[in-house]
């Protein structure tokens, strides 16, 4: 067995094929960028809500919301009520996939500030 905080593709048990996982607490005014994976992406939404944008879509997500992303598709954190409490999962790299966060713009890669999702 092995335990960890955070896995990345350095940090990991050598026979796991996952890419990256571990939870984040993000907050309005936070700088967040819209980025695409070499992998598919989970977000298991546990505290607060958000809107997030998947491609072209948007949708708003709360507590139990599960985010599925799959390779090459754009995705952003958009705004957050208070905090934005959520765990994410990487899946297995493609053949000669890159790890982390990818962009198709230097702007996308600058990020945005997060914001303040109106109460509702």
């Amino acid at each position: 067995m092995s335990v960890y905080r955070r896995m990345e593709p350095d940090e990991r048990p050598e026979w796991s094929d996952v890419t990256s996982a571990g939870s984040a607490q993000l907050r309005p005014g936070q700088t967040f960028d819209p980025h695409y994976h070499d992998c598919d992406e989970y977000w298991l939404v546990y505290g607060g809500r958000a809107l997030v944008s998947v491609g072209d879509e948007r949708y708003i997500v709360g507590p139990g919301d599960i985010v599925c992303t799959n390779t090459g598709l754009v995705h952003d954190i958009l705004a957050i009520d208070a905090v934005l409490e959520m765990f994410w999962f990487e899946g297995a790299l493609v053949p000669d996939g890159r790890a982390g966060h990818l962009h198709r713009t230097p702007g996308e890669a600058a990020g945005h500030p997060i914001r303040t999702l109106p109460p509702g």
